[in-house]
């Protein structure tokens, strides 16, 4: 059975995610040239998600606004902080547009000619890519930090990273929607006796905050032990959940915050080992599902960078 852990939402107020419980949906009829409400506006501001489609051209205007968002033809509109405040639409022509709200609280308000349930809303392909540039996530960095004879060892394993990463990011996603992922190995690695894969989510802030350290304290984290210090205190702000062995998998339910994936192959906590080398394969057949992380190999030692 594939393990199950949330992308949890971090941190309060506007900047962390949410969880909504009640949803609705509903079609407007737009006459051309006529300004129509198609969203009611919540008596309190709410946690709500929003989404609007329609086959032709039109715009859409927030309350006590004078501007108005064009919306392209058959293009949907998407807004998963909208706060509770009333939305306008225009039209050239006359045409229905499809609305779903998802929100925190029971919606006491109507959609035009309402649905019911939300089963019809759009979901987007899954986008799943590696945490830096492509082609290669190991780009050289600029001069000011490294100069051209650190080209191989900032790009660590030559050809491999063109292909592969160590850390992954979430770009495009259904936020409640469980993706599951299987890992499996190449004829170059497999796990050793004893080992497990662990399967981390790290908050951005935390990588931002780490990868800040290396920039700072570049000459002090030489010493493998202070990286190792580092990459204990990454792994200790992450949430990260186990894999018995390859051609296992885990599951994602994704919210709004944003997190980075990596692997270790590790018994135990201790990180004077490696982190995986993995590269990343799309469910084709259905790319609206999670995919496959392949271990090609492991990182360098932190002596051998």
């Amino acid at each position: 059975m594939p393990i199950r852990f949330a992308m949890r939402p971090t941190g309060g107020g506007g900047g962390g995610g949410a969880y909504y419980r009640f949803s609705k949906s509903g079609t407007v009829q737009l006459a051309a040239g006529e300004e129509v409400e198609i969203i009611p506006s919540t008596s309190s501001p709410v946690r709500r998600e929003i989404s609007i489609k329609g086959e032709n051209p039109f715009s859409i205007r927030w309350d006590g606004s004078d501007r108005s968002l064009p919306v392209f033809e058959d293009a949907t509109y998407f807004d998963s902080s909208d706060g509770g405040i009333s939305l306008f639409a225009t039209s050239a022509t006359t045409q229905t547009v499809e609305l779903w709200v998802r929100q925190e609280t029971e919606i006491d308000y109507d959609l035009g000619q309402e649905s019911g349930e939300i089963d019809d809303m759009p979901m987007p392909d899954l986008s799943v890519r590696p945490f830096g540039p492509l082609p290669n996530p190991y780009l050289h960095a600029p001069n000011a930090i490294y100069n051209a004879a650190d080209d191989s060892d900032n790009i660590k394993y030559g050809q491999l990273a063109t292909v592969a990463s160590t850390l992954y990011q979430f770009d495009v996603f259904f936020p409640g929607q469980m993706y599951n992922f299987t890992i499996k190995g190449t004829s170059s690695y497999q796990l050793q006796p004893g080992e497990v894969i662990k399967v981390f989510l790290c908050p951005r802030e935390i990588m931002a905050m780490a990868l800040a350290q290396v920039a700072v304290y570049k000459w002090e984290l030489y010493s493998d032990i202070n990286m190792n210090h580092l990459v204990d205190w990454v792994k200790g702000h992450s949430e990260a959940t186990t894999v018995e062995s390859l051609e296992g998998g885990f599951s994602l339910v994704p919210t709004m915050s944003k997190q980075i994936l990596f692997f270790d192959t590790f018994p135990d906590e201790e990180t004077d080992r490696f982190l995986c080398n993995c590269s990343y394969t799309p469910n084709l057949a259905n790319p609206k599902e999670g995919g496959e992380f392949t271990i090609n190999d492991l990182t360098p030692p932190f002596g051998y960078w």
